[in-house]
């Protein structure tokens, strides 16, 4: 990576760009989509990038003349929400891969899906929770509470990582006489045609690559040298949801971390509050945590399996999330 990379546009018009701003630009494209906003804290607290929201508003500016990150603008009536969102641009894909920060075989019509989302407003809260995460984890030292041994030095991109599930899949082959889900033959059959796999050679099924689990977003920590990985794989929760959805998910996340008990799993249940923006039309999110923690509360057969698997299941608001994902990793 160059110290220094000069973009000139005309004879007088040039843009300089830092090691800094090609890590920003690394990490607006692991994001897929950021509002400004998450992007200037990002940049604040995870780039170490020292530079005024306003400043940093004008370089962003910068850069989409450049064609090096796209912005749109977000309105929701005259007095709901309104923010400015960003995607990676076609320039910037072309400068990291020049600098080795992508693989040349970068699929790059893929950045034109980026802020193609169904849910937007789903998708940007998930990334507001992970983005919470990495910079409140960001330099902490997570200690044992008993023995006050280290459990996690964390720092970002060393050993702190962020993944978009695309990248970073829970797949399991399934061979066809075999029932992973334990579900009734017809719902099973049903789900496994949509991914069988003939044999080149003739018609015979083989069986299925299927999807475990698919979280919202997963962030990756790596352990000291007495303490597990923790992934913690974040379910953004718009309120909207019935709670047995969840219920069922928390199934399906116990026979992932059943599957890897070197690994502690964290099912990060995140509730969408008012904390997103002063504009949001949402409630604080408490009623919805205590009726979700209320319902798991009283299956005995989710908390059984919960405990068996070795699968943590930690419910919060958006508000008060980073910090409670920092009490469970020093708990388990």
């Amino acid at each position: 990576m160059q110290d220094k990379i000069v973009l000139k546009k005309n004879a007088r018009q040039r843009l300089e760009l830092t090691k800094s701003d090609l890590k920003l630009l690394v990490f607006l494209e692991q994001q897929r989509m950021l509002t400004l906003k998450q992007l200037y804290q990002a940049a604040k607290h995870l780039i170490e990038m020292n530079i005024t929201e306003y400043s940093f508003k004008n370089r962003i500016r910068k850069f989409e003349d450049y064609q090096l990150i796209r912005g749109e603008h977000y309105s929701e009536g005259f007095n709901g929400e309104r923010f400015k969102f960003l995607c990676i641009g076609s320039k910037a894909v072309d400068l990291l891969i020049e600098n080795n920060l992508l693989d040349s075989t970068y699929n790059k019509p893929k950045i034109y899906k980026f802020n193609q989302k169904k849910n937007l407003m789903h998708f940007l809260f998930t990334q507001q929770a992970a983005i919470n995460i990495l910079t409140y984890l960001n330099t902490e030292v997570v200690r044992d509470p008993n023995t006050d041994e280290i459990k996690y030095s964390i720092l970002y991109d060393l050993t702190s990582f962020s993944h978009s599930p695309a990248t970073f899949p829970y797949t399991e082959w399934i061979k066809k006489d075999k029932n992973l889900h334990r579900q009734n033959n017809g719902a099973y059959h049903a789900k496994v045609a949509k991914y069988m796999t003939v044999n080149k050679t003739g018609t015979k099924i083989n069986g299925a690559t299927m999807t475990i689990v698919k979280p919202d977003w997963i962030i990756e920590l790596k352990g000291s040298r007495k303490s597990r990985d923790a992934i913690i794989n974040i379910e953004l929760d718009m309120g909207t949801e019935p709670i047995e959805t969840l219920v069922q998910k928390v199934f399906k996340y116990a026979i992932l971390a059943k599957k890897n008990p070197d690994v502690l799993h964290i099912m990060n249940i995140v509730i969408a509050d008012n904390s997103f923006s002063n504009r949001s039309t949402l409630n604080n999110g408490i009623k919805r945590r205590e009726n979700i923690m209320k319902q798991f509360a009283s299956d005995a057969a989710v908390a059984n399996l919960a405990i068996q698997s070795g699968l943590k299941v930690v419910v919060s608001i958006l508000e008060q999330n980073d910090e409670t994902i920092y009490k469970a990793l020093r708990k388990y």
